[in-house]
This record gives C-alpha cells, sequence and structure tokens, in this order.
C-alpha cells in the first residue's frame, strides 16, 4: 500500500521537474536564442573614396591594426561593471590634403558587428542573438557617414595631433541617428595616419534593447563607441 502511495507523488515530482527544465529553456532560448551572427564571409568592404583631382593622399584603414570598441556600464551581482565589445573588422578611406586641408574627407566608415565580442562568450552570444540580431543580413554591419568636419587646420605638418568634431549619420540595426564623434588624428608619416574617435549614445535610439539577466540588476541608459584606426596611403 505505501509503494502504491508513494507513485503519485513521484510522478508529481517528475512532473514538476520536467515543467522546470521546460522553463529553464525557455529562458535559456531568450536569453541566448534569437536571430544570431553567422559567420563573417571575409574582410570588411567600404566605398571608396572618388579621386579628387587635387594633392590629397588617400589613407585606406588596416584592419589588422585598428579596433572598433563599445562599452557599457552595468551592476553584475552587486558589483559595478563595465562591458567592452571589440572587433577589427573594420574598414574605411580618409583622404588627407596637406596643401589645403579643408578639402579633406573622412570616407564611410563601415564596421561588421558579426565580429564583435566580449570577455564572454555566453555575454557574445546574447550580444550577438538577442540584442543586435546579426544573424539578419540588414544588421551585420554598422556604418558611419560623415557630414561635416570641424576643426580641420591651416596646415598639416607630419607628427602633429589634430583634435577634430566629425557629425554624420550613424547606421546601426537598421536605424540612423546623426552622431558627432570627438577626434584625434596625427599623420605619421607620408604614408601613415593614426587617430582615435570616440561618441556616446542612447543604444535605445537605435531600436536596440537588452534582455533581463538575473545576474544584471542595472544597466546604463548610453554606450560608448571607440574607433582606434591606422590608415595606410
Amino acid at each position: 500500500m505505501r509503494q502504491v502511495a508513494q507513485r503519485p507523488r513521484t510522478r508529481i515530482a517528475l512532473g514538476v521537474a520536467a515543467l522546470l527544465i521546460i522553463a529553464f529553456a525557455a529562458v535559456i532560448f531568450y536569453i541566448f536564442g534569437g536571430n544570431g551572427a553567422k559567420s563573417s564571409s571575409g574582410p570588411v568592404a567600404a566605398p571608396t573614396l572618388a579621386p579628387s583631382g587635387g594633392t590629397g593622399i588617400v589613407f585606406t584603414i588596416d584592419a589588422s591594426a585598428s579596433r572598433a570598441t563599445f562599452s557599457i556600464d552595468e551592476v553584475l551581482f552587486g558589483q559595478p561593471n563595465t562591458v567592452v565589445g571589440q572587433t577589427s573588422a573594420v574598414a574605411g578611406q580618409i583622404r588627407v590634403d596637406s596643401a589645403d586641408p579643408s578639402k579633406s574627407q573622412v570616407g564611410q566608415i563601415k564596421i561588421d558587428l558579426s565580429a564583435l565580442t566580449t570577455d564572454n562568450d555566453l555575454r557574445t552570444r546574447t550580444l550577438q542573438n538577442r540584442i543586435l540580431e546579426t544573424g539578419d543580413p540588414s544588421n551585420q554591419f554598422a556604418t558611419f557617414t560623415s557630414k561635416t568636419v570641424t576643426g580641420l587646420p591651416a596646415g598639416v605638418a607630419i607628427g602633429q595631433a589634430v583634435p577634430l568634431t566629425i557629425t554624420g549619420d550613424l547606421t546601426i540595426h537598421g536605424a540612423t541617428r546623426t552622431v558627432t564623434f570627438n577626434a584625434t588624428v596625427t599623420l605619421v608619416s607620408a604614408t601613415q595616419l593614426k587617430g582615435q574617435a570616440t561618441a556616446t549614445v542612447k543604444y535605445a535610439d537605435f531600436g536596440l534593447a537588452i534582455p533581463d539577466v538575473p545576474s544584471v540588476t542595472s544597466v546604463g541608459d548610453t554606450v560608448k563607441l571607440t574607433l582606434s584606426f591606422t590608415a595606410k596611403a
């Protein structure tokens, strides 16, 4: 009789365990499932600058010596934490006209978001699958198209760091917003250009949302974007 009485309890326990497993699987799918990143097909290709007919030199970003990063603050397990993602899958061109710096140009900058990684594989999968949704080809790349460049000097000297303000259209996740980057560019030599540009944006402005995770109690509203680059003539 005791064994007969225990059978319903056993069945109930198994049923509860099955429900817990299903619920756990649903949570895992919500966090890590979705439209994930596909393997990058190769180097990023950005539109090239058209010939100007002047004295300007076109410098092409060297992906192997360049890096695009984002950083965002959160509270993880009750402690402040900064999440950093990065990729070297960057392309673009910059024209420097030493004779008439006002004619210098910044071409379109293109970044393969599906190559972004963080310090944690699970976090990276969440970033790719649930936030950026880079498995959708229309979300794979971020682009920045410069509209205005202010702060160009009257002359360009090798080794001189030039602070610039670059405003243009930033497109991420199918949304385009006007963003201003604060940049510093240095003509290292006649064949090499280095620089860094930063901007702070609200990720919600680009239709991005961060899923709730039990270990994270809060996430900042803004994300810092940085491009550190080396370009060669």
